[in-house]
């Protein structure tokens, strides 16, 4: 009996599903690794071009991943502390905060435009969240160079959304718009993730752009073996039952 008529239609289908939905998966986690490297690469390319000046004119659209500097003061009263935020370094498991601080930019006569900065990492009280650790912040004018971001990087959030914490120090996330339209200021619609070093013992060791990628590569290696494993069990069960059908026979 050939084996193709020996396979069950239901086991068969299911399997079948297991082994498209399994590869599927597998397909988007190794898309995700590339991504992750790709963009890698282009920030090691845009890292050697010379920093992008920012003024109070509103920022180009292609300076996303581009190195950028700028000169202002920062607002320290608008600071907001984003929760739940890992050690960019991977190694500290301690749970801790985002700094993100509105500098109004220098703007010689123009209309006043302010950027939003991730100035680094902060570890929060393991007893009591809201108990902050000071960290200075420079009173004067600063100029500071980092990564133009196109968005506040994200963490899932359940229940509302970041609107709905609006006027709160500590929040879970942050929108531009949101934020600009909360603050009234007028802001650029990028976020600065801070290089330089303004003497506030912030944390500025930045998770590096392909961080992940080989855990993407391994999850791809799971999904497909999970798919490899559910077609050598199907063809060996259908060789099974192929085989005890021929050795029973016409009765």
């Amino acid at each position: 009996m050939k084996l193709w008529r020996a396979l069950s239609p239901v086991p068969t289908a299911a399997a079948a599903v297991v082994i498209a939905v399994t590869c599927v998966l597998g397909n988007w986690q190794l898309n995700r690794a590339h991504e992750k490297l790709a963009r890698a690469e282009r920030l090691h390319a845009l890292a050697a071009q010379p920093p992008v000046t920012l003024t109070a004119v509103p920022a180009p659209g292609d300076v996303a991943d581009r190195t950028v500097r700028v000169t202002g003061r920062f607002d320290a009263d608008r600071t907001v502390l984003l929760d739940n935020r890992p050690h960019g370094n991977g190694t500290d498991s301690r749970a801790g905060f985002l700094v993100l601080t509105p500098l109004q930019i220098r703007s010689d006569g123009a209309a006043a435009r302010s950027v939003l900065v991730l100035r680094g990492w902060l570890p929060r009280d393991v007893q009591d969240r809201t108990r902050i650790a000071p960290f200075p912040t420079p009173a004067g004018e600063v100029t500071i160079e980092g990564t133009a971001l196109a968005a506040v990087p994200r963490v899932y959030s359940l229940g509302q959304p970041a609107s709905a914490e609006a006027g709160h120090r500590i929040r879970q996330n942050v929108d531009l718009a949101a934020y600009g339209a909360e603050t009234g200021v007028a802001l650029q619609p990028i976020v600065i993730e801070q290089r330089t070093d303004t003497g506030d013992g912030l944390a500025r060791d930045w998770a590096p752009a392909d961080l992940g990628a080989d855990r993407h590569y391994g999850y791809a290696f799971q999904w497909f073996g999970l798919a490899a494993l559910t077609l050598v069990l199907m063809v060996a069960l259908g060789w099974r039952r192929a085989r005890r059908l021929a050795g029973a026979g016409p009765t």
